[in-house]
């Protein structure tokens, strides 16, 4: 998800449940003498929160452009005074002081999804004061066992249903090896009691892979469609989950599937391993009575031989038209060109792979926007 644009940020800044509940959890750390961090603060609701509960000094901390938003909320709710907002990423930022809370919504829909709580970590490490608070402070992962019949007819076997007599087949093994979001949490009915299989201390870990297991006794006989997974995080005394059958909020739980689906008798154990690297692909290995299957989010997309290769420690990359131009603008952006004249330069030396000055302009824009 791109957080540039305002809209991508509703589902989180008016989400009522959730901000409730970080206002409770604010409230009982928050007073006087507070200095607030808001981590990723998009348009800045929980660090204006802290700000309304008496903090001394907010300061909301944003990469994107959207912090013009927050700005303007700040001082629509005259809180110009005590919030101070700040654009810049977790390593760049300079803070003139150590704070003593963190508020931050780093999770990603499965915890760790999006590789958001390194940012995190680093501003702990660098910015908090010794002793200070992070609102979350802890996280789980947890697993069951579902029966889903709907999900997973609609995200993987309807592909191998022909249309007008064409089938799509070929594309069902790469739907079964992706794990799908925002589905309908009524879908799925659990087989087991879910279970734990990773737990993170915001407060003294690293960033660190996730190699679980866990197994399940299976309550009544049924078939097993997969896994549903999803976070569960400590925000002051409460905890808060985001389970299908948990108060909806705007993050959705995740399903892995299995392809073919598993029948299971009443009794039946199936056991899951998930093993997932830092900033790396995601692999389910399931196991019962006389089976087992092997999924992974590494073969959820085609890649051909040559894709390959391009990915092994002894490839021996060269730089093809683009990558010329774009190491070119970046050998230019020394603060003495313009982007303007930077573009002519491209367009004079690529003008077959940028045929008008107007695609020039549009690569060298990017490059600025994301470097300069």
């Amino acid at each position: 998800m791109s957080y540039v644009y305002v809209a991508n940020h509703r589902s989180t800044a008016l989400d009522r449940a959730r901000n409730d509940r970080y206002a409770r959890a604010l409230a009982a750390v928050v007073n006087e003498n507070s200095l607030v961090l808001d981590l990723g603060a998009g348009t800045g609701i929980h660090g204006m929160i802290a700000a309304r509960l008496g903090a001394r000094r907010v300061y909301l901390v944003e990469p994107e452009d959207v912090i013009a938003v927050a700005e303007e909320a700040v001082r629509t709710n005259q809180l110009q005074d005590v919030v101070r907002c700040v654009q810049g990423t977790a390593e760049d930022v300079e803070i003139p002081e150590p704070v003593d809370v963190i508020v931050s919504a780093l999770t990603g829909n499965f915890l760790l999804s999006e590789d958001l709580l390194p940012v995190l970590f680093h501003a702990r490490d660098r910015l908090l004061k010794p002793g200070g608070t992070l609102v979350p402070d802890q996280a789980t992962i947890e697993l069951v066992p579902v029966s889903a019949p709907l999900l997973h007819a609609r995200e993987i076997s309807g592909w191998s249903e022909p249309q007008d007599g064409v089938t799509l087949a070929a594309a069902r093994p790469y739907a079964a090896n992706t794990i799908h979001y925002r589905w309908d949490r009524r879908e799925v009915s659990y087989l087991a009691d879910p279970q734990e299989i990773h737990r993170v201390d915001f407060a003294t870990d690293h960033y660190e892979g996730l190699h679980g297991s866990v197994e399940f006794r299976v309550q009544s006989a049924a078939t097993c469609h997969g896994f549903a997974g999803w976070f569960v995080m400590r925000l002051g005394t409460e905890w808060v989950s985001t389970a299908p059958d948990a108060e909806g909020m705007h993050w959705s739980p995740a399903f892995l599937p299995l392809d073919p689906p598993v029948a299971l008798r009443a009794g039946d154990t199936i056991t899951v391993k998930i093993d997932r690297p830092p900033f790396g692909e995601w692999t389910w290995r399931a196991a019962w009575p006389g089976g087992s299957q092997r999924h992974s989010t590494m073969l959820a997309a085609p890649m051909k031989a040559a894709t390959l290769r391009k990915a092994s420690g002894d490839y021996r990359p060269a730089l093809n038209e683009e990558g010329a131009a774009v190491a070119f603008v970046l050998s230019q952006s020394a603060g003495t060109r313009t982007v303007g004249e930077i573009a002519a330069c491209v367009h004079e030396r690529w003008p077959k792979r940028y045929r008008s000055a107007d695609a020039a302009l549009r690569l060298v824009q990017s490059v600025v926007k994301r470097f300069a």
